[in-house]
C-alpha cells in the first residue's frame, strides 16, 4: 500500500547510521597466483584501511589490527600496496613508512624504509615488486622544511635505505618493468601541468644493482596525456593516450632515436590497440590505478566508456568485445590481471560496489561494500539529461527522482531538488548505487528514498566526454561549472520535474566551490551546502599541497597577472551576492582545502548578515571517514534541508541553527 507524504518526509531505510556503518569503500585491488587482494576502508574502524586476501573463498585480514593503510603521497593518496608471491608491500598511515608483511596475515611487519627526520616526511607509494622478489621501485615524496621533492628510488625487500634512481621532474608515477626485469618504464610531468594535461613516457635499462641506465623518453609531451604504461608478457610496452582526443591504448615502441621536439613532445608513432572514442584511461587524482591488463600477449581486459555508461571486455585483433559482468561502472579504476585472472571493483545503479574476481567467462563476487537490508524498489534509477547551457553548447547530468516502495508526493506538487556538483574538478559522476556516506557526503540514496531529488552535474571540465569537454574549463573555472549547474537545475524546473522554488546545490572539494560561486554570482538556488569547498581562490593556490598548487594556473591563470580573476572568481569576496541559507562543513585536518577557506567565508557571511552555519569536523582531512563524522554530516544535511525547505524529516535529527 502506497501512501502520500510530504517531499522530504518519507520515512527512509537509509538511516543516518545505516549510511555510516553500512559498508566499506574499496582502494587497489591486486592478482597473486590463486588469490586476490584489495584494500577495504572501514568507517567502523574511523576509516582504518586494510589490506584483505581472499583465497579459496577463504577471507582474511591480511595488515595487522594497529595499521592503518594509507599513503600520503599527493595527499589523496592511491597505490598503497602490491602483492608479490605471498608477500604484501604496504604503507603504514601513522609513520608513511613502507612495511612488509606474510599475506596469510600470521606475521607482524617489518618497517623496510627507515624513519623519516620529522613525522611523515618520507612517503612512499605506487610500487613494483623485481620478478626475483628482491626489490621494489616506488614514488617517493620527500618533506624538508617547507620543500617538496618527487623522485622514483628503489628499496631493498629486506630493508635499507632507498636509492634514488631518477629525479629532476616535478611528479613521477606508474614504474613498472617488464616481465624480466630488464626495463623500467614510468611517468613524469612538471609544474604548471596536471597528468590529464601533458605527461611525458620514459624507459630505461635495470642493471644488476636495481639502477637505471640509457633513460628515454617514449610519448607523450606538454599536450598529451599519457596514462597507465604497462608491458604485454611478450614485452611490448603499451599505454594509454589521448592523443586523439579520448583516452585510447596504444602499442609504443621503445627506440632510444626518437627527438623530442623543444617544447618537449616525444616524436613518436604508436600504434592504437583500438581506436574509439571511448576513455580508456582516468584523470590520475589517485596513484597507482588501472583500467586495463594482459590476459596473455594478443588479448588485454580493459574498462572503457562514456556519457558515464562504461563496460568491462577484452580486446582481440582489432575488437573490443563486452563482458557480461553485470555492471554499469567501474570505480577509480581499480583493475587487475594475471595469469587468465582478472579483478576490479563493479557496481550499478542498484548494486553497491562489490570486489569481483572473473576467470573462463565465470564471476565470482568476494565482497560487497554492503548488503542491502531491503529491497531495489527503494532505489531511484538514473535518467541521463543533457543541458542546453552557455555559449550554444551542452552540458550532461544524472538525474534521480525521488523513490520510495512505500511512499509518494503529494497529487499536483513537484519535489524539491538538490544538484550535486562533484570534485576534480575533472572527475565524473558515475551511476553507482550510493548509499554509503563516502567522503562525508550523503549519497544520493538518503535523499531520493525521503522525497527529495538529485540532479548529479558532470559540467563541462568532466571526464567521459573525450579531452575537448576537459578543456572547456580551461582559464573558466568557476564561470563554466558554475553556469552548468546553474542551468540543469533551470532546465529540470522549466520541464516540471522539481520544484522551481525549492533548488538547492551542494558539492565537495571542487564541488563546494561551484557551489559557493552559484550562491554568490547567481540567484537561481535557493540553499547550499558546501563540504570542505574552496572560497578564496589565491589562498587556495598560495595555500595547497604541492600536486594542485600550480593547478589554477590553467584554470583560472597564472599569479600574480591573474590576480584580479582570482579576486573576482572567489566567492569570500562577493559573499554580499548570497541571499539564501548556507551550509558549511569543514575537516580541520584539511591539508588540500585549509579550514581557513570556510573560516574566511564564515567571517564574510556574518559581516554580510547572511544566514548560514559552519561545523568543524576534528580530526577529519580532505573528506570525512570516521563513522561519527559520517553520520553526523549525513543528519546536519537533511536538518539543514528541512529546516529551508520548511519540511520535517522522519528521522529523529538535531535542530540546526543558523546564524
Amino acid at each position: 500500500m502506497t501512501e502520500r507524504q510530504p517531499y522530504g518526509e518519507w520515512d527512509s531505510p537509509l538511516s543516518p547510521e545505516f549510511v555510516s556503518t553500512g559498508g566499506v569503500s574499496f582502494g587497489g585491488v591486486a592478482v597473486d597466483g590463486d588469490a586476490t587482494d584489495w584494500l577495504e576502508r572501514r568507517p567502523s574502524e574511523d576509516g582504518r584501511g586494510v589490506v584483505v586476501r581472499d583465497r579459496d573463498g577463504e577471507r582474511i585480514d591480511v595488515t595487522p589490527d594497529d595499521h592503518d593503510i594509507r599513503t600520503l603521497v599527493h595527499e589523496y593518496g592511491g597505490g598503497d600496496f602490491a602483492v608479490h608471491d605471498d608477500t604484501v608491500y604496504f604503507v603504514r598511515f601513522d609513520d608513511q613508512r613502507v612495511y612488509r608483511t606474510s599475506a596469510d596475515g600470521s606475521d607482524d611487519a617489518d618497517p623496510l624504509t627507515p624513519e623519516p627526520p620529522s613525522e611523515k616526511a618520507d612517503r612512499y607509494a605506487d610500487f613494483e615488486v623485481s620478478p626475483d622478489g628482491d626489490r621494489l621501485y616506488a614514488v617517493r615524496e620527500r618533506h624538508r622544511n617547507g620543500d617538496v621533492e618527487n623522485d622514483l628510488v628503489v628499496i631493498p625487500t629486506d630493508g635499507g635505505d632507498p636509492v634514488q634512481v631518477a629525479s629532476g621532474h616535478d611528479f613521477y608515477a606508474f614504474p613498472r618493468l617488464d616481465s624480466e626485469g630488464d626495463r623500467l618504464c614510468w611517468t613524469t610531468w612538471d609544474h604548471p601541468r596536471m597528468p590529464w594535461d601533458g605527461t611525458t613516457l620514459r624507459v630505461a635499462d635495470v642493471e644488476d644493482d636495481g639502477t637505471l641506465t640509457d633513460e628515454r623518453a617514449v610519448l607523450g609531451g606538454p599536450e598529451e596525456s599519457v596514462f597507465q604504461p604497462a608491458w604485454s608478457p611478450d614485452g611490448t610496452l603499451h599505454a594509454v593516450s589521448d592523443r586523439s582526443g579520448w583516452w585510447n591504448i596504444y602499442a609504443v615502441p621503445d627506440d632510444s632515436d626518437l627527438a623530442v621536439g623543444s617544447d618537449g613532445g616525444v616524436d613518436a608513432d604508436p600504434s592504437c590497440v583500438f581506436a574509439a572514442e571511448r576513455e580508456f584511461g582516468l584523470p590520475q587524482w589517485g596513484i597507482g590505478m588501472a583500467t586495463y591488463g594482459f590476459l596473455d600477449a594478443e588479448r588485454i581486459v580493459a574498462i572503457s566508456g562514456k556519457r558515464s555508461e562504461y563496460t568491462i571486455g577484452v580486446l582481440e585483433d582489432g575488437d573490443y568485445d563486452a563482458l557480461d559482468v553485470r555492471y554499469d561502472a567501474f570505480p577509480h579504476g581499480n583493475l587487475a590481471v594475471d595469469d587468465g585472472r582478472v579483478a576490479f571493483v563493479g557496481a550499478s545503479p542498484v548494486r553497491p560496489p562489490q570486489v569481483v574476481a572473473w576467470e573462463s567467462g565465470e564471476r565470482r563476487v568476494l565482497r560487497r561494500s554492503l548488503d542491502l537490508p531491503f529491497d531495489d524498489a527503494f532505489l531511484s534509477r538514473p535518467e541521463h539529461v543533457e543541458v542546453p547551457t552557455t555559449d550554444d553548447e551542452k552540458a550532461h547530468a544524472l538525474f534521480y527522482p525521488p523513490k520510495n516502495r512505500h511512499t509518494q508526493g503529494p497529487r499536483g506538487e513537484d519535489p524539491p531538488v538538490v544538484v550535486r556538483s562533484h570534485g576534480g574538478p575533472t572527475s565524473e559522476t558515475l551511476p553507482v548505487c550510493d548509499v554509503a556516506g563516502g567522503s562525508g557526503i550523503p549519497p544520493v540514496q538518503f535523499l531520493t528514498t525521503r522525497g527529495i531529488a538529485v540532479l548529479d552535474v558532470n559540467y563541462r571540465g568532466s571526464t567521459g566526454y573525450g579531452r575537448a569537454y576537459r578543456e572547456k574549463l580551461n582559464g573558466e573555472w568557476g564561470v563554466t561549472d558554475t553556469a552548468d549547474c546553474v542551468k540543469a537545475a533551470e532546465h529540470l524546473a522549466e520541464k516540471g520535474r522539481v520544484d522551481s522554488d525549492r533548488l538547492a546545490i551542494e558539492g565537495g572539494s571542487a564541488g563546494g566551490y561551484a557551489t559557493l560561486c552559484a550562491l554568490a554570482f547567481h540567484d537561481t538556488f535557493d540553499a547550499g551546502v558546501s563540504f570542505y569547498g574552496v572560497a578564496d581562490l589565491e589562498a587556495l593556490a598560495r595555500d595547497t599541497h604541492k600536486f594542485e598548487s600550480r593547478y589554477l594556473d590553467g584554470l583560472v591563470g597564472a599569479l600574480p597577472d591573474a590576480e584580479e580573476t582570482y579576486r573576482e572568481r572567489s566567492p569570500v569576496h562577493h559573499a554580499d551576492g548570497i541571499a539564501c541559507p548556507l551550509l558549511l562543513l569543514q575537516g580541520s585536518d584539511d591539508t588540500v582545502v585549509p579550514p581557513s577557506q570556510a573560516e574566511a567565508m564564515c567571517d564574510a557571511l556574518d559581516a554580510d548578515g547572511v544566514p548560514h552555519a559552519y561545523v568543524e569536523f576534528d580530526g577529519e582531512r580532505h573528506g570525512f571517514h570516521e563513522e561519527e563524522s559520517v553520520r553526523r554530516a549525513a543528519e546536519l544535511d537533511l536538518a539543514f534541508y528541512g529546516r529551508v525547505f520548511d519540511f520535517t524529516p522522519a528521522d529523529d535529527v538535531p535542530k540546526i541553527d543558523l546564524d
